[in-house]
């Protein structure tokens, strides 16, 4: 058994820069199996086909196998042109896309700039995008190969943004059909993969698509199938068992078994996926600054990241999801927050607020651990929670009725804060993942003023550690620890990357 490491380094305060690709770019060697059929195993189902329905990473990571993307994701959540053959900034709010000629759609039919259009401005309508196109003004076509995207001002961070699993390219002819039926059930798009089927809660297959455009980075298997397994050992023992090739959602809980099995090999690499406690802040005791800044005393972060993840991670203490590696990211702004239960006591009584009842809600193995935890720290400053298990694909509805008063989940960050605080913590993002109903106008204007301040990355991290100050304060949620990413696989399996918020491009997989 042996661990593979992607190296990369967690520091207090992120670089201006992106950290450089730890992980090289896979060379097939002589002899590979190219015709496999791989299946991965994941903890949750996808919800839907629609790009702009959801950007929950267990649909994220099914669907962006069928669809292509003007930008596709780097290690880092940065942007890699993927439908992009080059593109120029004219000035601060113009820039121009110019798009391969000759990818065909998975009907046989030509991609256009149209369709292109067409899927974008959708997009730009829908809500799983959120604030990151609310510095959109227009999206049109120039010619026939070229598209522009006009913005309110200067938005850096626009080549990142169009990789979000919203910003999908789907042919305009399906888009006008589904739209019309509802129904997503076969989809159609220009990735390296065609859909065949699905078992609703069970699995997802798609094979490999020849037309893909760039036969130089084409799919390096038959086929993928997702299989869905909830319980963590579950998919520990369908990799040992070879049902399954690899399995993208690892439970820590198995970490010393896997070790002493020489036929698997686990891949690691650091995270920028925040797991936090959420809480509504639009209800009574969680409206209360005092009350939210007790409860980020009130938490040990070291166990729950034992309880969560085993140890597995570094402990934050966040409170605007900036993840160790993020633009301008402080640890502890301020060194503001600590385990210190007696402060905690303090803060609630200075706030006024009474002792209440309120619920905890997860879906997630690991987060229902947590939250068993969290209901004895809370319990010590006078609020009594419960914990309620429910599905993932109805999360987001409870979210939006306010039937989450308080959460536990994790959050995968982009490395530009630009991709995630309007869509965590303003206007724009409520009906998205603006899950703590948290909205401030001073905070709307330093996120402005972070967006426009200068293309110029160090200019907009100061203001980023000036957020995190603000927003250590507010506290508007209790960001608790970024755990440690793993991939666990047959120990033959080649191919194998991981980002910083999941195990990714799968069409690399083989034998």
């Amino acid at each position: 058994m042996s661990i593979l490491l992607a190296l990369g380094v967690i520091s207090t305060v992120a670089s201006a820069v992106p950290p450089k690709l730890a992980v090289p770019t896979i060379k097939v060697e002589p002899g590979a199996k190219l015709n496999e059929n791989i299946t991965v195993v994941q903890q949750l189902d996808m919800v839907s086909f629609d790009p702009i329905n959801t950007s929950d990473l267990s649909n994220r990571y099914i669907i962006t196998n069928i669809y292509s993307y003007l930008f596709a994701q780097d290690e880092y959540l940065g942007n890699v042109p993927e439908l992009v053959k080059s593109f120029k900034r004219l000035n601060d709010s113009t820039w121009q896309f110019e798009i391969y000629k000759g990818v065909k759609t998975h009907d046989g039919k030509d991609l256009t700039v149209d369709d292109v259009v067409y899927s974008l401005q959708r997009t730009q309508k829908g809500t799983a995008i959120g604030a990151l196109f609310k510095p959109v003004d227009k999206i049109s076509k120039v010619n026939d190969s070229t598209l522009q995207i006009t913005t309110f001002g200067p938005y850096p961070a626009l080549p990142t943004a169009l990789t979000h699993v919203s910003c999908g390219i789907v042919p305009k002819a399906y888009l006008e059909k589904a739209e019309v039926s509802k129904d997503w059930s076969n989809p159609i798009g220009t990735g390296r993969y065609k859909f065949k089927s699905r078992v609703i809660g069970d699995s997802v297959v798609m094979e490999r698509f020849d037309g893909y455009f760039n036969q130089k980075d084409k799919a390096l298997n038959k086929s993928l199938t997702f299989k869905i397994i909830p319980e963590g050992s579950g998919r520990t023992i369908a990799v040992e068992t070879k049902k399954a090739d690899i399995n993208v959602v690892f439970d820590t809980v198995d970490y010393d078994r896997v070790l002493a099995n020489a036929n698997l090999q686990l891949w690691e690499h650091p995270s920028q996926t925040m797991w936090h406690l959420g809480y509504d802040n639009t209800q009574k005791g969680f409206d209360n600054k005092l009350v939210r800044q007790a409860i980020n005393f009130a938490v040990d972060r070291k166990a729950l990241l034992e309880v969560g993840h085993n140890g597995h991670g570094t402990v934050v203490f966040n409170n605007a999801t900036f993840a160790p590696t993020v633009l301008g990211a402080v640890n502890n702004p301020g060194n503001k927050y600590s385990y210190d239960p007696e402060k905690a006591k303090a803060l609630m009584k200075q706030s006024g607020v009474a002792g209440f009842d309120t619920e905890i809600i997860v879906f997630r193995d690991e987060a229902e651990r947590m939250a068993v935890l969290v209901q004895s720290y809370l319990q010590a400053i006078g609020i009594n929670a419960t914990v309620k298990r429910i599905e993932n694909a109805v999360f987001a509805q409870t979210i939006q009725a306010h039937k989450a008063p308080m959460f536990i989940t994790s959050w995968g960050c982009y490395w530009d804060p630009d991709m995630f605080l309007a869509r965590r913590f303003t206007k724009a993002g409520i009906g998205g993942v603006n899950r703590v109903w948290y909205q401030n106008p001073v905070l709307d204007l330093m996120i402005d003023k972070a967006r426009t301040v200068s293309f110029d990355n160090n200019p907009r991290a100061a203001v980023y550690k000036e957020i995190q100050t603000f927003m250590a304060d507010e506290a508007p949620e209790a960001d608790l620890y970024v755990n440690t990413m793993y991939a666990l696989a047959n120990k033959d399996l080649k191919g194998i990357e991981i980002n910083v918020e999941m195990p990714h491009n799968y069409y690399k997989l083989h034998y």
